[in-house]
């Protein structure tokens, strides 16, 4: 009996082999996703070329796809036409900032830059007038070389040789682009090929329609918003009127976070060269033109197709900029957009998915918490 109890490790029976739980999965997949973030984070101009040059093939589709069909084109004349068509506007938007900084400089050189300061320092009276310990911040002790017009200028002209060095990162954005594009077919007809399920294949091609739709959208409603704000500060008198435009046009495709930024140089322009009519009236008509256009036209087009909360979209626009800079800030939706994707056809992050969902308000299902009251 006692030899029965202590039995030999030879004739004992096989130990079960032993799997990671979900919880164990899960840890492991947080541990890579932070490596992979990480590593994102050192080589984040490399990864926002390929980004950008990703994401302008998804927008620039529709063109290749229209050359090809409507002009019947072969598609390396389809997928020329449109790098053609992309080069363009780029070398457009090139040279307008250039005519932009040039205007700018002109204008510096006038006296706008007097008036500036002698309104500045109007406000620096009045402001240590009630906060006397400010004079010992040397901004306040010499105004008018912190706001001086070399100085100014000097940066102006210091973003246009910038302009002029990012070239060579918009011809990879370019290169990347015409190959992505040249390669679409072939990616369908291998998605076509997995052994994923029907409807994953369906949620892929769903999502880049999506993506695209929102990318064109955006880009039409961005043209909206800086024509008007353009408009309300020329008609505001708010000095660099076009610049402000078209910092309203760029900066209105970071959700939310834009239009606020975008908004808050005019209204200090209003502020130091009129007073505080101008800028209760500037400040309503950004506040106009992004409940017009932000919660009113755009939400008509788009509607709720990627089912991402607003919360979800702030902060996937802060965590993005810090991970990739302004590329990661102006393409924070579309890269949510492919995580949630991702997340969904997922068997262990899949709740992941549904936590970032906005549909859950509207499912108006009883919580767990309703169940054990009734």
């Amino acid at each position: 009996m006692q030899q029965d109890d202590h039995q030999s490790p030879l004739t004992s029976a096989p130990a079960r082999p032993r799997f990671p739980g979900e919880g164990t999965r899960f840890l492991v997949a947080a541990a890579a996703a932070v490596v992979l973030i990480l590593g994102m984070r050192v080589m984040g101009q490399v990864v926002s070329i390929l980004l950008m040059g990703a994401f302008l093939a998804i927008i620039s589709y529709p063109i290749t796809t229209a050359a090809r069909t409507k002009l019947r084109f072969p598609h390396w004349l389809a997928v020329a036409t449109t790098v053609v068509v992309d080069l363009g506007v780029i070398l457009a938007i090139y040279f307008l900032l250039n005519f932009l900084a040039a205007d700018i400089v002109t204008t510096l050189r006038g006296d706008v830059t007097q008036k500036f300061v002698e309104r500045f320092e109007q406000m620096r009276e009045a402001l240590l007038g009630i906060a006397p310990g400010l004079s010992d911040t040397p901004q306040f002790r010499t105004p008018s070389n912190m706001l001086g017009a070399e100085r100014v200028i000097g940066f102006v002209q210091g973003l246009s040789v910038n302009l002029a060095s990012t070239l060579s990162a918009v011809t990879l954005v370019l290169v990347l682009m015409t190959f992505m594009l040249g390669e679409a077919p072939l990616f369908y007809r291998n998605l076509q090929r997995l052994p994923n399920s029907k409807k994953g294949k369906e949620n892929v091609v769903r999502a880049l329609q999506g993506i695209q739709r929102y990318l064109l959208i955006k880009s039409i409603a961005s043209f909206f918003t800086g024509l008007l704000a353009w408009g309300l500060c020329s008609a505001m008198g708010v000095p660099f009127a076009f610049l402000w435009g078209v910092l309203a046009w760029v900066l209105n495709y970071i959700p939310t976070i834009g239009s606020i930024v975008a908004a808050v140089p005019p209204i200090l322009l209003a502020l130091l060269f009129s007073g505080w009519g101008d800028v209760v009236i500037v400040g309503l008509g950004y506040l106009g033109i992004n409940m017009a256009i932000g919660n009113g036209i755009e939400p008509l087009f788009l509607g709720k197709q990627f089912g991402i909360a607003t919360t979800v979209v702030v902060l996937s626009v802060i965590f993005w900029g810090w991970v990739l800079g302004p590329c990661g800030m102006f393409l924070a939706v579309p890269i949510s957009v492919l995580i949630k994707l991702a997340l969904e056809n997922s068997r262990d992050l899949s709740w992941l998915a549904t936590m970032l969902d906005d549909k859950g308000a509207a499912d108006n299902k009883p919580t767990p918490s309703s169940h054990h009251s009734s």
